[in-house]
Formats: structure tokens, C-alpha cells, sequence
């Protein structure tokens, strides 16, 4: 039995059309990772920025004091921090997302840890207000725990 030229040419756009929806799924396969990779570098640069600012408008520095800390096995002079206004946990989650971890310490308090790129933020709560706020540097693991009261801020 002989294929009519008509036959032949519909096969051959039926596997043209065929080959072209290969090549399709296989691009899609091939470029569908690296898109997600580069989504989730997007997504953790976002975090890391939400970090940094939040901290930047929650935190205020005095200029007007020195204390002296101690800091990598010696005595440095730094300006003390504190805690501008006393948010509450959903103002935090709010402005930064949902947390990476919650926790509750014994007395009832609740923590709330973000995490970035370079950066951890821990925001403590007690009785639905803040009462610390720790920033870290995952590089290094020196940071800031920033209190209501001046007096109270440390730098590790």
C-alpha cells in the first residue's frame, strides 16, 4: 500500500509539530530550575532589605553619649542604642512577613526570628509588646541586642 504525497507531507507536519513540542517541554525542563533559583535570590535579597530597614526604623542611636563595650577581647567606645516605639508582634509580622521561627520562653514571652541573607533579626515579645530586638551578622555572629532603656544595649 503506497502513501499518497498528501499523506506523507501531513505525517511529516504531524511529526514536525510533534519534534516542536518536544523541544517545548525540554526548555521548560532546562530553564524551570533556574528560574527558581533566581526567584529565591530575589526573594531572600527582598528579606534581607525588609531586615536591615525595619531594624534601621525601630532602633535609634544616641549620638550624644559614649559607653564603653567590650568587643573582640578589647575595650571600644560605641554609641548606645534603643528602641524607638514598642510594636507589637503583628506590627512586626506585618512589615517583614511571616517569621522563619517562633518560640515561647518560660515566662510567657514570645520570639520571633527572621532570617536574610547576611542577617538574623529576633524580635522579643512580652505581654504583646517588644522589649528586645537583636540583630546579628550570620558571617561573623556579632550583633546587637537593642532594649527599650539605652542603658541595656549591647553589642556582642
Amino acid at each position: 500500500m503506497r502513501l499518497s504525497a498528501s499523506g506523507r507531507s501531513a505525517w511529516r507536519v504531524f511529526a514536525i509539530q510533534i519534534l516542536i513540542v518536544c523541544a517545548c517541554v525540554v526548555i521548560y525542563l532546562v530553564y524551570s530550575p533556574y528560574h527558581k533559583r533566581e526567584l529565591a535570590a530575589r526573594a531572600a535579597a527582598a528579606r534581607e532589605q525588609e531586615i536591615n530597614a525595619f531594624f534601621r526604623e525601630a532602633v535609634a542611636v544616641d549620638h550624644t553619649r559614649e559607653i564603653s563595650v567590650p568587643m573582640a577581647g578589647a575595650i571600644v567606645k560605641r554609641h548606645p542604642q534603643k528602641l524607638v516605639n514598642s510594636f507589637s508582634a503583628q506590627d512586626a509580622e506585618s512589615a517583614l512577613g511571616l517569621p522563619d521561627a517562633v518560640t515561647t520562653d518560660f515566662a510567657g514571652g514570645q520570639h520571633l526570628t527572621w532570617r536574610g541573607t547576611t542577617h538574623k533579626l529576633e524580635a522579643s515579645f512580652s505581654g504583646g509588646r517588644i522589649y528586645c530586638l537583636g540583630l546579628e551578622d550570620l558571617a561573623t555572629g556579632h550583633g546587637a541586642l537593642v532594649y527599650l532603656s539605652p542603658e541595656a544595649w549591647h553589642p556582642y
